[in-house]
């Protein structure tokens, strides 16, 4: 909370050092980064299940770090998947609350129609779905939103004939006929080949399991604001504090700064203390601000 809530220092060492550090025959700071490894690994599990495991390669992208957490992890995660970038936004300990205020209304609808895609009836599909754009349509309507302010975006969630896991394609535009069949066939090929390095063979019958509708209620105006404006809160920032940055670099000496300080670049390490989150450039990291007050790490 930016030094509004004081923290008893000591005692959360002794405690730590008599539950942790103690049984494991371990120092204390060791113990501690230990915890901080821990903490990170799983969040890098998370990252690995949407990345590496689907086809895409981490280094290729950003690290968006936020959350109370997430600004304070984001540079041992980033080291560890080669990504060379993190980006930090402007209160981040509240982004998902931010999120929800801001972002546009959405439903989303299923409904299970399994079919094996070859031999499945166009006419069934476009009835399925067609009955969860009404489902959607009234839904937008009681929101408040005309039809010229809906969108509805059909997606089909398919596995080949025998597999326990699916993934979702867009639909094409347009009725459902054999050959939309075949652009769905061939669409969930090239999302199997991209996700998990391989494809079936053109007589592997396709499995659809479920129905799926995004409707899309849109604003007229834009519900993000064009800029964020977070409290800040002074009472640490100017001062130094020794951090422990590991076995390879142990204790080091950090400035405690401001997000507004890196309106000039400052090199790692340092602590940026905000009220919602704190932020850590690594030894070796550089940090400065881009134009939208994002905080921009780069490795």
């Amino acid at each position: 909370m930016g030094g509004d809530l004081p923290l008893n220092t000591e005692l959360s060492k002794e405690v730590f050092a008599k539950t942790i550090a103690g049984p494991l025959g371990l120092e204390l700071e060791q113990a501690a980064y230990g915890a901080y490894e821990i903490a990170s690994a799983n969040m890098i599990r998370a990252i690995k299940s949407v990345s590496s495991e689907r086809g895409r390669d981490p280094r290729d992208y950003v690290l968006f770090a936020f959350g109370g957490n997430g600004p304070l992890f984001a540079g041992a995660m980033a080291a560890i998947l080669h990504m060379r970038r993190i980006l930090v936004p402007p209160a981040p300990g509240v982004f998902s609350a931010f999120g929800l205020l801001c972002a546009e209304v959405e439903h989303h609808y299923s409904q299970t129609l399994r079919r094996v895609l070859q031999s499945a009836d166009p006419a069934d599909l476009e009835s399925g779905w067609n009955l969860l754009e009404v489902q959607a349509d009234h839904q937008l309507s009681v929101d408040g939103f005309p039809p010229v302010q809906r969108r509805l975006i059909r997606s089909a969630n398919m596995h080949y004939q025998g597999q326990i896991y699916e993934l979702s394609v867009p639909v094409p535009e347009g009725p459902i006929d054999q050959a939309a069949l075949q652009v769905l066939q061939d669409a969930f090929g090239d999302e199997h080949e991209r996700t998990y390095g391989h494809r079936a063979g053109p007589d592997e019958p396709v499995e659809l399991v479920n129905l799926e509708l995004v409707g899309q209620g849109l604003s007229t105006v834009s519900r993000v604001p064009e800029g964020l404006h977070a409290v800040q809160n002074t009472k640490q920032q100017g001062t130094h504090r020794q951090a422990y940055f590991g076995r390879e670099h142990a204790w080091l000496d950090a400035p405690v700064i401001a997000r507004e300080a890196l309106s000039r670049p400052h090199s790692g390490p340092c602590i940026i203390e905000e009220y919602d989150a704190t932020c850590l450039v690594p030894p070796g990291g550089e940090a400065s601000l881009d134009d939208y007050g994002n905080i921009v790490i780069e490795l």
